[in-house]
């Protein structure tokens, strides 16, 4: 049916991890399709891992990666922009792809089909959106698939999983939690002190954290507890899959760490205040802990209200109640907890 398929995603690493069973969906169903990913240059590396993905297209707004993507993408049947970015549409447009679709936006000139949300989308796992979208627009029903919302995240290199090893033998207690202390947005983000605090009672406990992410500019001198082992900035995407994979859990805000821990089966405490839980939560987590506000959460999909200036969700979610989370996770053997995928047509 096409020949060659785009699909066009900008966003954090979180997302492009949760695009990854619509991905393997379109090519199970559609094998003779060439199928095209656009979307951040540092998710190269993870997309070019999975084996379901043909190609790869970095867009960094620069004239070079514009005119890369036009020549690849030249004439292409469709093309799918899971986002409200501008300039790329107009991208897509240059290329004379036949078939353009999203949502209008700004963008609507650029445009040759437009979608809009269905209401129950607001309460439903984000890869079930983009699942339903995809039936629309290519007519396959992915959710048809044995086990068809599994994630998917590459294994790294045997050198890759040495150095994580290495790595991992400067933590001070054998179990270890995995955490950043910076998510995609700053009303997802935990503070600095609760994370602190609970550094220093996990260290009571003899448990061990080790930090993942990029390097920060927004913590750069803080003194942590001995527990504590810094990894930001010390492994690539790959290594970062590899600690996550080898830790007991990972407690974290809604972001990048919760969805690896979900594609490679690790026990996930997440920490929901402004986004949603029912929205990108694993389908197996452990505890999912949400602040208790009336005005929580608020960033929904597509019409919700939007982050506050002063967000104070996350400062709720005391650490009391995730250690006592952790505590309880172990004590049950680290089970990854009860299966639930949320459509939205029964939650919410």
């Amino acid at each position: 049916m096409y020949k060659k398929i785009v699909m066009s995603r900008f966003g954090g690493l979180g997302d492009m991890v949760m695009l990854t069973p619509i991905l393997r969906g379109i090519k199970t169903l559609l094998p003779e399709s060439k199928l095209i990913v656009v979307g951040e240059e540092n998710a190269r590396s993870l997309m070019e891992g999975c084996p379901f993905v043909d190609e790869y297209l970095g867009f960094d707004k620069s004239y070079k990666s514009s005119w890369n993507i036009i020549k690849k993408i030249w004439r292409a049947d469709i093309v799918y922009l899971m986002d409200t970015l501008y300039r790329i549409s107009i991208i897509y447009w240059l290329a004379r792809v036949k078939k353009r679709i999203g949502f209008p936006h700004k963008r609507k000139f650029f445009l040759t089909d437009l979608i809009s949300a269905k209401s129950w989308m607001n309460y439903a796992y984000e890869p079930v959106v983009y699942a339903d979208f995809v039936k629309d627009i290519l007519q396959i029903d992915i959710t048809q698939l044995p086990e068809w919302d599994s994630l998917f995240y590459p294994e790294g290199s045997e050198l890759e999983k040495k150095n994580v090893i290495e790595l991992l033998q400067h933590r001070r207690y054998k179990d270890f939690i995995v955490c950043s202390l910076e998510t995609g947005g700053y009303p997802k983000d935990w503070p600095i002190e609760h994370w602190l605090e609970l550094f220093r009672e996990l260290e009571k406990i003899e448990k061990s954290v080790v930090i993942i992410g990029v390097p920060s500019k927004k913590y750069t001198d803080i003194e942590f507890p001995d527990n504590v082992l810094d990894l930001r900035g010390r492994t690539n995407l790959h290594e970062t899959g590899e600690v996550i994979r080898l830790a007991d859990m990972v407690v974290n805000g809604c972001s990048f760490p919760i969805h690896v821990a979900n594609a490679v089966n690790t026990p996930v405490i997440g920490l929901y205040g402004s986004e949603p839980d029912w929205r990108c939560r694993p389908q197996r987590i452990f505890a999912s802990i949400c602040a208790e506000m009336d005005c929580s959460p608020c960033d929904y999909m597509f019409k919700g209200p939007g982050w506050c200036e002063n967000p104070i969700c996350m400062k709720q979610i005391s650490v009391k109640r995730v250690i006592t989370e952790i505590q309880r996770c172990y004590d049950e053997g680290k089970p990854l907890g009860e299966y639930r995928l949320i459509t939205g047509e029964n939650d919410g």
